[in-house]
């Protein structure tokens, strides 16, 4: 029977063997959460939901929001902290619904999906965009966003 290795497990056991990166192994677990309280927001509005250091490597993203308007989505982004550029608008997670109340995996953008694993090359932050349909004025609506990340 075959056995293939990891990327990781190539470094490991090549001549030289390589060091691993904390990201890859013994790395600390740690999260970016951003909420907000009350969001009435048009097509294309952005909402900047935090920080994540340069050479982080993603491991997952949850939305979490309250009954917005039918056909609403946001998709979660990154871009370059220092300069706002760089921008991946649905990098993290594709346009995900947030119509209906819940709380969902959302580890679906172009950054990271189909195998790929995405590793900050800076400090980079973390942002949402509305598409669909505008969120409720009033009250507003809220939405939590969590990235799973490793570091150091």
């Amino acid at each position: 029977m075959a056995e293939t290795n990891s990327v990781q497990m190539a470094k490991v056991l090549g001549a030289p063997n390589a060091k691993l990166q904390p990201n890859e192994t013994g790395g600390r677990s740690r999260i970016m959460f951003g909420q907000v309280t009350s969001v009435a927001g048009a097509i294309n509005d952005t909402i900047y939901f935090g920080r994540i250091p340069g050479g982080s490597r993603i491991t997952g993203v949850t939305i979490n929001n309250a009954a917005g308007t039918a056909s609403s989505t946001l998709a979660i982004g990154v871009r370059k902290t220092s300069d706002k550029s760089d921008a991946v608008p649905a990098g993290l997670s594709a346009a995900t619904a947030i119509n209906a109340a819940q709380g969902v995996s959302a580890l679906t953008g172009s950054l990271v999906n189909n195998g790929q694993t995405y590793i900050t090359p800076y400090e980079s932050d973390v942002y949402g965009t509305i598409a669909g349909a505008a969120t409720p004025a009033s009250p507003g609506q809220l939405i939590a966003v969590t990235v799973h990340y490793v570091n150091d």
